[in-house]
């Protein structure tokens, strides 16, 4: 009687060989099929990188592609493929991108969909369909089955390809019975979503001290921290990605360059480390960092910095409460980019922050101003008696202004009296706030923040 296959596990803890022989030992089931994978890479903002690729894996799965292409015997199978070394065959059902190389066998980072069968059966014994996930992981550290690993190292980006794998480089000779039987060859259905390599980090304790301010010497170090800095990103390690770039940039900065060519490479890069430390800086909650990056994009561009750089300062305005500012920026993105749907939800999420902003202003001045009328309109005992409960009314709404971290200034309801105007200079003196004239309308007065 057939075997039912079914789905992979995963147990929660690694089993010890030695206590499997021995004394026995207890195991629990980890029914958790994503924990321990990374997800795809997927860069949102477009950090510079050119190996960026999307995950669709969360769609409903399509119960076709679980369904072996081929039950029967491999040795069948493997006339219709490439015999690539002893122990691999490979047959390619999708090209991918023949201008990409092939995923490096080291520093990569592989994102792959695939079942994977054994000779004769239907049902995939693995599956990234079935998790609902697709599986990431680094080339070179044997995080995978060496079979699997050396078949997705022959492969370009969306290549899809069906492989013939040997016992030798999955479960050997013992395999693990009862769900892998002795010598059991696989059948694995790759698809190879995308790969990104990964740099080092250190790279620059590879280079002599004497030669830390040739460019020529520094750049391929830099791309190397680069690089390091797009996988912490991708990893939502974004505090790891500031450090990286913040480093790339302080070696690139201060090179000493010694051609035009140079230069112009030289401000390609800064450009990109600019932008990518102003992704990363709103991604950390720093978005005056990113408008600091954004200004030294703007002077390596003589003002004419690029749409993603506008929006990345658009943002950081709107989280500082720089509506009018943020505006603009974001419009002028928009022009550039009509279609960009990023740029249109930006600017709808601030155009009802900043009605909300106006609203609760305006509640607050109108309370506040129908306080002081009523203070102020008769100078009788009463209202002296009153005006402790009023300034302790204008105190708590000043001081919700100065908490507030959206709110820069707080433009005052115009024809204040000059008894209203001295209650609320005194009471800005009093929260170290400051009350100015506005010079194009002296008829106003805005509240700022010293």
């Amino acid at each position: 009687m057939e075997e039912d296959v079914g789905v992979c596990n995963f147990l929660k803890d690694p089993l010890s060989i030695n206590d499997l022989i021995t004394s026995g030992t207890n195991f629990e089931i980890n029914t958790n099929f994503d924990d321990g994978f990374t997800n795809v890479i997927y860069d949102e903002l477009n950090l510079g990188s050119d190996d960026e690729f999307e995950d669709d894996s969360k769609a409903p799965i399509d119960q076709t592609l679980l369904v072996s292409p081929w039950t029967k015997s491999f040795h069948e199978l493997k006339q219709h493929m490439l015999q690539l070394n002893p122990y691999i065959w490979k047959k390619i059902t999708k090209t991918g991108n023949e201008e990409e190389s092939v995923v490096p066998a080291v520093n990569a980072r592989a994102c792959i969909r695939y079942n994977a069968y054994w000779e004769g059966e239907g049902a995939p014994f693995d599956s990234s369909f079935l998790r609902g996930s697709s599986h990431s992981f680094y080339t070179g550290r044997n995080e995978v089955l060496e079979g699997l690993e050396h078949a997705v190292c022959t492969m370009r980006k969306g290549e899809n390809a069906q492989f013939v794998i040997s016992y030798h480089l999955l479960f050997r000779e013992m395999g693990c019975p009862p769900r892998v039987k002795p010598k059991a060859d696989g059948l694995f259905i790759i698809e190879l979503v995308g790969f990104n390599l990964i740099g080092d980090i250190d790279a620059d304790q590879q280079i002599p001290e004497e030669d830390k301010n040739k460019y020529a010497i520094v750049i391929d170090k830099v791309k190397e921290i680069h690089l390091k800095g797009l996988d912490f990103f991708a990893q939502g390690m974004h505090r790891n990605a500031c450090r990286a770039f913040e480093k790339a940039l302080d070696l690139l900065k201060f090179c000493r360059l010694s051609s035009e060519d140079e230069e112009r490479e030289q401000t390609t890069f800064l450009l990109k480390l600019y932008t990518n430390l102003a992704v990363c800086y709103i991604k950390i909650n720093a978005p005056a960092k990113t408008c600091i990056m954004c200004k030294e994009i703007r002077h390596l561009t003589n003002n004419k910095p690029s749409c993603k750089a506008l929006f990345q300062e658009g943002r950081a305005l709107l989280m500082l409460g720089e509506y009018g500012k943020a505006r603009g920026i974001l419009i002028r993105a928009q022009h550039m980019e009509p279609n960009n749907g990023d740029i249109s939800r930006e600017l709808k999420i601030l155009e009802d922050r900043y009605k909300r902003y106006k609203d609760n202003e305006q509640k607050m001045w109108s309370k506040a101003m129908g306080l002081l009328k009523t203070t102020v309109a008769e100078p009788t005992k009463e209202n002296d008696d009153y005006l402790g409960d009023l300034e302790q009314e204008m105190l708590k709404l000043m001081q919700n202004f100065k908490d507030s971290e959206d709110q820069k200034d707080l433009k005052l309801p115009a024809g204040l009296t000059s008894k209203e105007i001295e209650t609320l200079d005194a009471l800005a003196n009093r929260l170290d706030l400051k009350l100015t004239l506005n010079t194009l309308d002296n008829n106003t007065y805005t509240l700022k923040k010293k």
